[in-house]
């Protein structure tokens, strides 16, 4: 009786040995682990910080795409040989006539009346509109630079055209205006600048002799 109890202590000893080592060894390991993971936090690299460069290029607008291959030519060169030019880029200077919806809507060489606009230039040798000539150019964003370009216009502007020859339907060129440049006023504005330029002169004029006089009275 006396062996067995022995035997029975015996084996509850070993069992707290075994789970006392295996307490231990958990919480050894439950350190290692901890100790890593605060390792890992302290040496992993801090956050990039923004660049300010970096955002005010990515903020600022595309320019715009270069047009290539473009043909010089006179606006009679368009009308008289049309097909001559189709597919191609073409640049040209006109006298702005009106806007007009001349070049839209029309199936054959269709450019929408909604997202497009129309618009007439002089004959080279007159002041009357070359309707031969078809000008349609989408419709510009309300902050675009072209906007303002479009709605300050004026009969007579001298303008820079570039353009694709998209179509000859009805043995008539018809372009894409790609790129609309003002090169020069009207004669009408350049009258006003000249009538402003000679008023200011006169005023000037006018003032030195009161001064003039002002001296010479004293």
């Amino acid at each position: 009786m006396g062996f067995r109890m022995m035997t029975v202590n015996g084996h509850n000893l070993i069992r707290l040995c075994s789970l006392f080592i295996a307490i231990v060894l958990i919480n050894n390991n439950s350190s290692q682990v901890i100790a890593q993971n605060s390792k890992s936090k302290t040496t992993s690299p801090a956050p990039k910080a923004v660049d300010k460069k970096e955002t005010n290029n990515a903020s600022k607008a595309t320019p715009e795409p270069v047009i290539e291959n473009v043909l010089s030519v006179s606006t009679d060169q368009l009308v008289n040989k049309p097909q001559d030019f189709v597919g191609k880029n073409v640049k040209f200077n006109a006298k702005f006539s009106n806007f007009s919806s001349l070049a839209l809507d029309y199936k054959p060489a269709f450019r929408s009346s909604k997202t497009y606009l129309s618009f007439l230039v002089f004959r080279s040798s007159a002041q009357i509109p070359l309707s031969e000539l078809k000008l349609a150019m989408v419709i510009p964003k309300e902050k675009d630079s072209d906007t303002k370009l479009l709605t300050e216009l004026k009969e007579g502007d001298q303008l820079e055209i570039v353009g694709k020859v998209f179509s000859a339907a009805l043995d008539d060129p018809w372009l894409d205006v790609l790129k609309l440049k003002k090169i020069g006023g009207s004669q009408d504005e350049k009258k006003t600048v000249a009538n402003n330029n000679e008023k200011g002169t006169a005023a000037t004029k006018e003032t030195a002799k009161e001064d003039q006089g002002k001296k010479e009275s004293k």
